[in-house]
């Protein structure tokens, strides 16, 4: 499937990709470490960087030793609010601010500044695709915070 002129593939052959079963990508999406985009008939279809994510969780499995709460802690740590330089005010009113048990993309309400944006397109959860070099990209993040006029 192409879709503004990516190519999207579908769950099986993903899962052909990785060596592991369709219900194990299914378990990555319960788990919130992967958003894939679905049809209206509930087909999951993922472009190149879900792909490069699911490849990255598997390395965090098999050659790191994680389990998915290990994944999903080392995905909450990312200072959404800081890359997004979200003002005090929104900070009162995110989840991800005030929950460290899961990564911003997996609960954000409609209440909070993200609330009406799609996960998939913010940089905080394409910038988590790729996990070879995990420190520097949250190195990245925290330099944000340090270029923030005021603080």
């Amino acid at each position: 499937m192409k879709r503004n002129n990516e190519l999207y593939y579908p769950i099986g052959i993903v899962a052909e990709m990785f060596n592991v079963s369709v219900g194990t990508i299914r378990a990555y999406e319960k788990e919130g470490l992967i958003l894939p985009r679905k049809t209206e008939g509930k087909h999951r279809y993922f472009n190149q960087n879900d792909i490069t994510r699911i490849a990255c969780i598997r390395r965090m499995i098999t050659e790191k030793g994680l389990n998915i709460a290990g994944i999903k802690m080392v995905f909450s740590i990312i200072p959404c609010w800081e890359v997004k330089q979200c003002s005090q005010e929104d900070r009162t009113h995110c989840p991800a601010y005030h929950n460290a048990d899961a990564p911003c993309w997996e609960i954000k309400n409609e209440n909070s500044v993200c609330g009406p944006l799609d996960c998939r397109d913010c940089p905080v959860y394409i910038d988590m695709h790729n996990c070879d070099d995990l420190k520097a990209t949250l190195k990245r993040f925290y330099a944000v915070r340090e270029n923030l006029p005021g603080d």
